[in-house]
C-alpha cells in the first residue's frame, strides 16, 4: 500500500506561475497611525515610478526534481499557458525521468482550466 502511495507521488508534476517584483508588492500595505499623523515621514513610504518593475515566471517540479523555468513577458493568458506546456513540459518530464506516465497538478487558475488548455 506505501509503496503504491509513493509510486502515485513520484509520477506527479506540480506547475504554478508567479510574479516577482523589484520594489514592494502588488498588495496594499497598511500603516498604524495615530490620527493626525498620515504625513509623518515615519508614516510615510517611498515610492517608485511606473512599480519598479518585476518579472513573471512559470515553473514546475516533481519528487524527482526542477523542471524547467520560463521568463514570461507581460501577462499570462491561456493562449500563452498553452504554448508553455507545449514547449515546456514534455521536456521536463524528460528531465525529470518521468515522461510517459506523469500528472499533472495546477491550481485551478481559470487561465488552466480554461477548455482549450485541459489535457
Amino acid at each position: 500500500m506505501v509503496d503504491e502511495y509513493i509510486s502515485f507521488w513520484e509520477s506527479v508534476i506540480f506547475v504554478d506561475e508567479s510574479k516577482f517584483n523589484i520594489f514592494g508588492s502588488n498588495g496594499r500595505i497598511t500603516v498604524c497611525r495615530k490620527p493626525n499623523e498620515e504625513l509623518n515621514p515615519k508614516n510615510l513610504l517611498p515610492t517608485v515610478k511606473d512599480g519598479g518593475g518585476g518579472i513573471m515566471v512559470w515553473g514546475c517540479f516533481a519528487a524527482s526534481g526542477m523542471g524547467n523555468l520560463v521568463f514570461i513577458e507581460n501577462n499570462m493568458d491561456q493562449c500563452k499557458y498553452m504554448n508553455i506546456l507545449k514547449e515546456n513540459l514534455k521536456i521536463s518530464a524528460q528531465k525529470l525521468g518521468i515522461q510517459n506516465t506523469f500528472k499533472l497538478y495546477d491550481d485551478n487558475d481559470s487561465k488552466h482550466t480554461a477548455l482549450n488548455v485541459r489535457l
